[in-house]
Order: C-alpha cells, then sequence, then structure tokens
C-alpha cells in the first residue's frame, strides 16, 4: 500500500515514516513549504534525514504565500513566536495538499504526524479535527481516503525513543520553529522537546535567552 507522508525534517515525520515502511507499506514522503520561517532548515533537514535512513525522496510543494498573508509566530518575525504560534488552517491545508497529491498517485492514504492529544495547543491537531478533515476531503474528492495518525498515542519523549531504536540521527533533525542554527527554546517546537526531558539528545539545542 502507498502511503502519502507529510514530512518537515523534524523527528516525529521521519519516525514515522520507518513506522510505515516497517509495517510493510510504501512511503511517498511530502514536504510542505507555506511561507514558515524554518522552511530552508526543514527542507535540508528532510532531504539529509530521509536519504540517511534509506527513505524516498520528497516531493515538495511550495505554497509560501499562505504564510506571507495569513501570517503567525511560525511565518512573521515581527510575531511572537510562542504566544502568536497558530497558524489557522495550516494542518487543513497540508491534508489537503497531501490528499490531492495522493489523488495524483492513485493513492488514497494519507499520514500526519500528530503526537498524543492531551498535549495540544490547537484545534487542529486532534482525532475530532481529522475525523471532520477525512470528511471533507472524501467530499471534495468523491472518493474514500484514510488519514493515519500513527503517534497520536505517543509523546514527544517516546517518540525520541523509538527514533534512537531506528537509530535517527536525531542530530541531523530540525524541529526549531526560528530557523536559526540553534534552537530557540522559546517556540512550541522548543518547549515540547524540553518537556520531554531529552532535549540534551538534540545537539543543536540551545535554551533561549
Amino acid at each position: 500500500m502507498d502511503v502519502v507522508v507529510l514530512v518537515s525534517g523534524g523527528i516525529d515525520s521521519v519516525v514515522m515514516c520507518k513506522l510505515i515502511e516497517k509495517q510493510g507499506d510504501c512511503v511517498l514522503p511530502l514536504f510542505v513549504d507555506y511561507g514558515q520561517l524554518a522552511a530552508k532548515k526543514e527542507w535540508s533537514a528532510c532531504q539529509q534525514l530521509l536519504s540517511d535512513c534509506g527513505l524516498p525522496k520528497s516531493e515538495r510543494i511550495d505554497v509560501g504565500g499562505f504564510g506571507k498573508v495569513i501570517s503567525s509566530g511560525l511565518t512573521d518575525r515581527t510575531k511572537d513566536i510562542y504566544k502568536d504560534a497558530f497558524l489557522p488552517s495550516r494542518n487543513l491545508l497540508f491534508l489537503t495538499l497531501a490528499a490531492s497529491y495522493a489523488y495524483t498517485k492513485g493513492c488514497k492514504v494519507i499520514a500526519i504526524g500528530f503526537l498524543d492529544e492531551k498535549e495540544h495547543l490547537f484545534p487542529d491537531q486532534t482525532q475530532g479535527f481529522v475525523v471532520n478533515a477525512n470528511f471533507a476531503i472524501n467530499s471534495a474528492l468523491g472518493d474514500n481516503y484514510i488519514i493515519l495518525t500513527p503517534l497520536i498515542q505517543f509523546s514527544k519523549s517516546d517518540v525520541i525513543k523509538m527514533a534512537e531504536k531506528y537509530k535517527i540521527p536525531l542530530g541531523k533533525t530540525y524541529s526549531c520553529h526560528s530557523g536559526e542554527d540553534y534552537y530557540c527554546g522559546k517556540c512550541v517546537s522548543c518547549k515540547e522537546l524540553l518537556s520531554s526531558g531529552e532535549e540534551n539528545k538534540i545537539i543543536q539545542f540551545r535554551k533561549g535567552e
């Protein structure tokens, strides 16, 4: 079975790829540039990780204008990278693009790397959102698609342990929203790593001032 997997160059997405591959399915990675500050770093990490882990090359979709017009702390340096982190409909955009790409590949399964929803901050990170998005995609494409969330029962700490099990080079991942060389310690992703207690395994990490 072919599965379109949304990838970002972070720990979660590459672990998700390995889980799907281990099940015997074919991974079709898809990277989305939505105008995020970290797009360049994420794309570079994504390409390197997929290669190092023996995974297929990723396709890239550029919708950078989205983040410029519908801005947030993820796309605009004048906004607070944590307090203003919510980018309306970002995950709905991801799933729509993934489903459209899947359609062109004759594939009906897509995957997104949501973690345990007990820790979610935004409304588009829950199973309820996934169910509703799935209905919308099915209606839009006139067929039955499946949205997988392989990590939905796991914490960040759990995922990092899985990454180590699969020998994923954690130092080559990139998960900070700042787009800088060293992790800012302030964004949602950095705070998630800090709360996991596993941040010392990410060698680029630096706590913010």
